[in-house]
């Protein structure tokens, strides 16, 4: 929809154009400069909407949207490695994400992170099953930190890009969107386009679908869109982080390639080979209703139960062997060697373990300042690895501490 378009149709729908031309009127006031979220609600809050009689708006649908600074600029971090001026318009890419916020007062929606989730190609993005899978699992994250944090956050939405396009929905925008706004009328899609961001517009649209009881068949429509601070000092700020990504991505990428190739798959993994202490997967059986699971078994969800038998790997039973025998032992000096001789065998994966750990703080120093501006499957390979990397430390610091106490405690009964 064209900016004539959007202002003829605003015209005719005179009480909703009353609110956003209200709501406006104070914007310089209130988006002159950072100002945190309940700010701006305490603010807003005080608005009344008139009642709206003329063609049976469907409020949800036109409710206004405020997105932080804070949004703005991790979708931008993320977007922009994907299409900018200084990449060709044929190596373009767009990218996809989803919004978190909190609805207020049934008015309007504050946009409070953008977190990205994948890229896809010139002209479009597809979600390969994995992301449907990374989405749930922020769905739940997202569930969790509000119920810790005592605030009402949710997916408010989602957000991509179309580098060179401009702001509207396509076919399959509008099938994503029905997606989001069909359980939550509030739900809004924000659209960023690098070609429209100028000196006096950070080239971010929102949208809704209009009539999303057509389906597919339902136009969109572009909503009254604000922020927590100006669109200069925006600009500018954003303008400067912009630069750091652009300069430095590249070392971040090379970082995370050398977490996945060199500490997860070689160091790690040979860790685990011949230090192994983490229970090893033997078998994975189908197992029928009338069927006993048996011991150290645990059923899996899939195609009916399935029942998944570990085992521990061989270093790991000789070290749980030794010290079963050091208890048995009476003898002060034999206890000293008994606890010497286990000493001796978690020598080297301890050492082994604290140089990839002190491997990985180097790398995750260089990440963290623009961990914001990766997407899921980037965040998987920190994600994937450190949880592996603690997996196994829990492991070898339980040990540590077993031979820590088995002297004094044998000694003292001797």
């Amino acid at each position: 929809m064209t900016g004539k378009e959007l202002e003829k149709k605003e015209r005719k729908i005179s009480n909703t154009d009353k609110i956003f031309r209200r709501i406006s009127s104070i914007e310089d006031n209130i988006f002159d400069k950072s100002t945190n979220v309940e700010n701006i609600y305490e603010k807003i809050s005080t608005i009344k909407e008139p009642s709206i009689t003329r063609y049976e708006l469907d409020i949800p649908t036109f409710a206004p949207v405020y997105l932080t600074y804070k949004a703005y600029k991790r979708m931008i971090g993320y977007a922009i490695r994907y299409a900018n001026d200084h990449l060709e318009s044929r190596k373009w890419k767009e990218v996809y994400g989803v919004l978190i916020g909190a609805l207020r007062e049934n008015s309007f929606v504050i946009v409070k992170d953008a977190i990205p989730v994948c890229v896809g190609g010139r002209s479009g993005v597809e979600l390969e099953p994995i992301h449907y899978a990374d989405l749930s699992e922020i769905d739940a994250s997202v569930f969790e930190r509000a119920i810790e944090d005592g605030n009402t956050d949710f997916i408010v939405g989602w957000w991509h890009t179309h580098p060179g396009f401009g702001f509207f929905f396509s076919g399959t925008d509008r099938i994503t969107q029905l997606g989001y706004q069909g359980p939550n009328p509030f739900a809004v899609g924000l659209i960023f386009d690098h070609c429209q961001k100028q000196a006096g517009s950070l080239g971010v649209a929102a949208l809704r679908l209009k009539n999303p009881e057509r389906g597919t068949l339902s136009k969109h429509i572009i909503v009254n869109l604000s922020y927590d601070m100006g669109t200069k000092t925006m600009n500018q700020k954003i303008n400067k982080v912009i630069e750091k990504i652009q300069k430095n991505m590249d070392k971040v990428l090379k970082e995370l390639n050398y977490i996945r190739n060199v500490l997860d798959k070689k160091l790690l993994t040979n860790l685990e080979k011949k230090y192994g202490l983490l229970l090893l997967l033997e078998k994975d059986m189908a197992v029928m209703e009338n069927e006993d699971v048996g011991e150290g078994g645990e059923y899996v969800w899939g195609f009916g139960f399935r029942k998944a038998t570990y085992r521990k790997p061989r270093f790991r039973r000789r070290i749980e062997i030794e010290i079963e025998k050091s208890k048995e032992i009476f003898v002060e000096k034999k206890i000293v060697n008994s606890q010497q001789k286990i000493k001796n065998m978690l020598l080297k994966p301890n050492k082994l373990y604290y140089r990839i750990i002190e491997n990985f703080i180097k790398r995750i120093d260089v990440i963290n300042p623009y961990y914001d501006y990766l997407d899921a499957d980037e965040r998987k390979i920190i994600e994937n690895f450190g949880r592996r990397l603690n997996n196994y430390y829990e492991i070898l610091d339980h040990f540590n501490n077993e031979v820590a106490s088995m002297s004094q405690q044998d000694v003292n009964n001797v």
